[in-house]
């Protein structure tokens, strides 16, 4: 079942933007998105992988600097489309 498109509610920068230009349109609350996912997510790591902490701690923190990488880009290409302030 197909639904109708939701009227962006802020204006459209670009309709269809490009990688280059969302991650371009980063703001500093888009690098503390990473950086605040990226540093909950390695001591995390570290408490639960505790037979092999380090190893465990880094791949936590690769898999929530790429979570956060992911948050913050969707938010940058919503503000281009208009869909967020």
């Amino acid at each position: 079942m197909a639904s109708a498109p939701i009227e962006p509610l802020y204006p459209v920068r670009d309709a269809s933007p490009s990688p280059g230009k969302v991650i371009a349109n980063f703001r500093g609350e888009d690098f503390l998105t990473i950086a605040g996912i990226t540093g909950v997510a390695a001591p995390f790591g570290y408490y639960l992988g505790k037979p092999i902490a380090v190893p465990t701690m880094r791949l936590a923190g690769l898999i929530g600097a790429c979570g956060g990488f992911l948050l913050a880009f969707q938010n940058s290409s919503g503000r281009l489309m208009g869909y967020r302030k």
